[in-house]
């Protein structure tokens, strides 16, 4: 017998002016520039405003957070897990893995992207429109490290559900081989097997050592990454020396051929900085970045119309449609400026507390002075969210005299040592890479003598710690570190 209840619940429902800030935080400065141009194309009652002033923020050391007005109060009780979890750093992880990176110098080319790059490669191609379809639904599945990110049948399933196209799973198997055919060597790969062999099929007149490297790509590569080199000379009949030459071809491939384009390391390379530090004597000032709040206003002649049309009475339909639409735009154009505001607002509140926060840091540049930081502790300075704290250091960057980097990266855990100090997880990490860095690489350390090693300078820490650390720097375990002495 079904029964009918009463239920009473409080629940929290955003306006869609909070949910446009919550969109707009989250954007670097370039970002928000395009969606800004997009804004002005899709709205007739919004232009730009060449000629008034920037308003720019600024506070020193010393000064208290910026309020940030009607709304902000809002985002309270926001379920933070649905937004960003405190405790994944996997930012700063990834960052690690990638060994080409340079730490703070993440920079980005003016010229054409990588995306767009495979789009007018596949342009030039012989295929048919369903052809070329399905090529920029593969293309737009591949990551900027050059592989393709999801399962070819998820995305013909994606099309079919999007687009009312049904594809089939040769369809997009032989779409996704002619896209491996793209440059860089090795796009479109599923996996670090099929990007090596990309790379080597590519090669023109492969002498002996691409030959057999190849063959241990395609056949052994099993062996090659669990570094059995004793199995791999046994099954391909070779002496050290030889599997040493093969290796070397290998070690030249590039596993991202996303990130090791030739046309982008020639081009200009540039960061745009939302915010800039400066330092006085003992003052830090910083400004945010002009850029971050666009000269926008509402359209004069527009504005005019929608005065004379609802000034009269009598309107006919098409007036009524007329002075309706232009309102409804008048509204939204509004909510945007509104909003762009507010935006610049809570991101000069969160960087001045930022700067409070690592103020040694700033002062002397040197990483050893960075405090263990947590989104939390900078939610508790400025009164936001901790959900608003990570949209606001999303993707931003900070020039400073000593370098431009990611926000982000100031935000590093903690440990406490014997002494009962705090001390940065970056700074245990750094020593657990010297070490690494200066073993024996023919008889790599195990985890317990790099727990050992870590405990005699002073990091008394567990042995799955430090494993749990070194996985975290993409670092593998001792005998995957071992290297053969030809």
């Amino acid at each position: 017998m079904n029964t009918q209840r009463q239920k009473m619940k409080m629940q929290q429902k955003l306006t869609p002016q909070q949910l446009l800030l919550m969109r707009l935080l989250q954007l670097p400065v370039t970002s928000l520039e395009q969606k800004i141009k997009e804004e002005v194309e899709k709205n007739p009652m919004l232009e730009v405003d060449a000629s008034d002033p920037q308003e720019q923020y600024d506070s020193t050391d010393d000064a208290e957070p910026m309020e940030t007005g009607e709304g902000e109060g809002d985002f309270k009780g926001i379920d933070i897990d649905e937004y960003y979890d405190d405790d994944d750093y996997s930012y700063r992880e990834r960052m690690e893995k990638d060994l080409n990176s340079e730490g703070r110098q993440m920079e980005f080319s003016d010229g054409v992207s990588f995306t767009e790059s495979l789009i007018r490669q596949l342009g030039l191609q012989r295929l048919t429109e369903r052809e070329h379809t399905i090529g920029n639904e593969i293309i737009g599945s591949i990551d900027g490290t050059g592989y393709l990110g999801r399962d070819v049948q998820l995305i013909a399933n994606d099309m079919a559900f999007r687009m009312g196209i049904d594809v089939t799973e040769d369809e997009m198997e032989k779409v996704l081989a002619v896209i491996q055919t793209f440059d860089p060597a090795g796009v479109g790969a599923r996996n670090l097997q099929e990007c090596l062999s990309l790379q080597l099929h590519r090669i023109n007149n492969p002498d002996e050592d691409t030959l057999r490297a190849t063959d241990i790509v395609d056949n052994y590569f099993g062996q090659l990454s669990s570094k059995h080199y004793a199995s791999l000379m046994t099954a391909l009949k070779i002496d050290e020396k030889q599997l040493e030459r093969a290796l070397g071809v290998i070690r030249r491939l590039n596993p991202k051929p996303g990130w090791g384009r030739e046309e982008e390391s020639k081009g200009a390379h540039y960061i745009i900085p939302d915010f800039i530090v400066s330092r006085e004597g003992g003052q830090l000032t910083f400004t945010l970045s002009d850029r971050n709040k666009p000269k926008l206003r509402l359209n004069s002649e527009y504005t005019e119309m929608m005065m004379q049309l609802d000034s009269r009475k009598g309107l006919n339909k098409n007036e009524q449609e007329t002075l309706q639409f232009i309102k409804s735009k008048t509204e939204a154009a509004q909510w945007l400026m509104s909003t762009i505001d507010q935006r610049c607002e809570t991101l000069a509140a969160t960087m001045g507390a930022i700067l409070k926060y690592q103020q040694a840091y700033f002062l002397s540049g040197d990483t050893d002075d960075i405090r263990p930081m947590r989104l939390k502790d900078i939610a508790e300075l400025t009164g936001f969210d901790e959900s608003t704290i990570s949209r606001v250091v999303n993707e931003k960057y900070v020039q400073t005299d000593f370098g431009t980097f990611l926000l982000k990266t100031l935000f590093v855990k903690a440990v406490v040592t014997e002494q009962g100090d705090l001390l940065a997880v970056e700074h245990i990490k750094e020593a657990l890479r010297q070490i690494i860095d200066d073993e024996d690489k023919g008889e790599p350390l195990t985890d317990e003598d790099l727990t050992a090693l870590l405990t005699g300078k002073g990091f008394k820490l567990s042995r799955r710690t430090v494993t749990k650390y070194r996985e975290s720097m993409g670092i593998p375990v001792g005998r995957m570190r071992r290297e053969i002495k030809a």
